[in-house]
């Protein structure tokens, strides 16, 4: 009988040690597998981060990745026979041609809008008693008509057609209203950036430090002055750049080292400081070479680097011609290419 005690405490023991076992190795194969999907999301959110700066830098003149937008005009004649514009809006578009496209407005019944037509049905009513049936005929067709000239007056014509956005051509003006709208945008998204940041390898006072550069480069948005926001944007992004190198592998990590050069070199354009912006260049080259020397780069991707070299090597001489159009197309076209690697 002790016997089998002592085996059916054996068999006890040796279940709740498996049990133990294998509860452990499900914590322990769960953890990596919740730690890379965390790193993924943190990934996904810097990208996220990266692409509202590049806009935020782009709108400090004005810059499009669109070659075209659409422009819309409503027309409505007048009585004369002539056309008046109405209204006119845009929206940013890529693409090439032009349409157009004509709405008629609802028109009023005839009482409301042709009184005059409501006379004449009256009165050949009244005259059909005495002079017959066809004199009413009459008068109801020249109601008719009258309306129909009503109808056609009201027409109004939408007129669609393709606007150049090229840097040539754009606006000198900062569209503050668009900036702000962007700023005020991304802060639905901080709080929960910000928590998934924080379950990461980034230090606690890079996050910290990012929402305060943030807020601060909020004031310099609300205060409109170009000149404190462009420097403020550089800081902000400094900090995007130490979430990168945390989160990303060695491709992400110099092409985001890259960018800062080139929005450090963009920064100072207004300035004039030619020989501060081929210095700032020539770092971004220099880390960027890091991608054709000794990165590992997916055969894919090798057109779109070698082309981004291309154009980072063309960004460089942007400085010798001390034109600011010519930097700031080449800076289009470099940073286009960039953000598709």
């Amino acid at each position: 009988m002790k016997k089998y005690k002592t085996i059916a405490y054996i068999l006890v023991i040796i279940f709740f040690v498996l049990a133990i076992a294998f509860v452990s190795y499900q914590v322990m194969s769960a953890n990596p597998k919740k730690e890379t999907q965390m790193k993924q999301k943190a990934k996904t959110e810097i990208k996220y981060l990266e692409s509202r700066m590049l806009t935020l830098f782009n709108g400090m003149n004005n810059i499009q990745f669109e070659n075209y937008k659409i422009s819309i005009s409503e027309v409505t004649p007048n009585s004369s026979g002539d056309s008046s514009e109405k209204s006119t809006e845009t929206k940013s578009e890529s693409g090439e041609g032009g349409m157009e496209k004509e709405t008629s407005s609802n028109s009023e019944n005839s009482e409301s809008s042709n009184p005059s037509g409501s006379e004449s049905s009256k009165e050949s009513s009244s005259s059909s008693s005495e002079s017959g049936e066809t004199s009413g005929e009459g008068s109801s067709s020249g109601g008719t008509s009258e309306s129909g000239n009503s109808e056609s007056s009201n027409k109004q014509t939408e007129t669609f057609g393709l606007e150049p956005t090229g840097v040539l051509l754009s606006n000198e003006q900062i569209d503050w209203k668009k900036i702000k709208n962007e700023v005020e945008n991304m802060y639905i998204s901080i709080p929960t950036i910000t928590l998934d940041l924080y379950k990461t390898d980034i230090e606690d006072k890079d996050v910290l430090n990012f929402n305060t550069e943030f807020d601060a480069l909020t004031r310099a948005v609300e205060s409109q002055k170009k000149e404190q926001v462009l420097p403020q944007l550089i800081k902000v992004y400094e900090n995007v750049v130490k979430f990168r190198e945390k989160t990303g592998d060695e491709e992400e990590k110099i092409v985001s080292r890259t960018k800062l050069n080139i929005y450090r070199a963009y920064s100072k354009l207004d300035s004039g400081n030619w020989e501060e912006m081929s210095k700032d260049i020539q770092s971004g080259i220099e880390e960027f070479t890091k991608l054709l020397t000794g990165a590992e780069i997916e055969n894919e991707k090798q057109y779109s680097i070698n082309k981004a070299y291309v154009m980072l090597s063309e960004l460089q001489k942007a400085p010798e011609q001390k034109s600011p159009e010519i930097f700031l197309i080449k800076y289009k076209n470099t940073l286009e290419e960039l953000s598709n690697i």
